[in-house]
C-alpha cells in the first residue's frame, strides 16, 4: 500500500468519523452556555430580577437584564457555594452590581459605577 493510498484511506475515515459525530450528537441540539461565567450570566437573566430596596439605579428596571447580559462575572469576589442563596459580583466596563440567586428568584443587591483602575 503506498503513502498516498494511507492518506487516501485516513481521510475518508475522518469523513465518515465526523458525519457520524455531527448527527449522532450535535444535529438538531441546542447548545447553551459552555463556559461557567456564561452559565451564570445565562441563569441570571432566566429568573425575574426584583430590585434590593436601598438600590437606586439610573435607568429603567426594565433594562435590568440587559446590563446583566454585557456583564462578566468575578468569581473571585462572588459566593458561589453558599447555602441556600449564592451571590454573584458583576463587573461591566462602566458598573459593578451583586446579585442574589434563590431558587428562582434573583435579587439585585448593590449596584454602583466602577471605579477606574489605573
Amino acid at each position: 500500500m503506498t503513502l498516498l493510498n494511507r492518506f487516501k484511506f485516513f481521510g475518508i475515515g475522518i469523513a465518515i468519523g465526523s458525519a457520524m459525530v455531527y448527527y449522532m450528537l450535535i444535529k438538531d441540539r441546542e447548545f447553551p452556555a459552555w463556559l461557567p461565567s456564561d452559565r451564570v450570566i445565562e441563569e441570571l437573566t432566566m429568573y425575574p430580577v426584583r430590585i434590593d430596596g436601598n438600590v437606586e439605579l439610573p435607568f429603567p428596571d426594565s433594562l435590568i437584564v440587559e446590563h446583566i447580559r454585557v456583564s462578566d462575572v468575578l468569581f473571585d469576589e462572588s459566593k458561589v457555594r453558599e447555602k441556600p442563596c449564592r451571590e454573584y459580583q458583576l463587573e461591566s466596563a462602566t458598573e459593578r452590581m451583586r446579585l442574589e440567586i434563590c431558587d428562582t428568584v434573583v435579587t439585585l443587591l448593590e449596584y454602583g459605577k466602577r471605579q477606574p483602575t489605573r
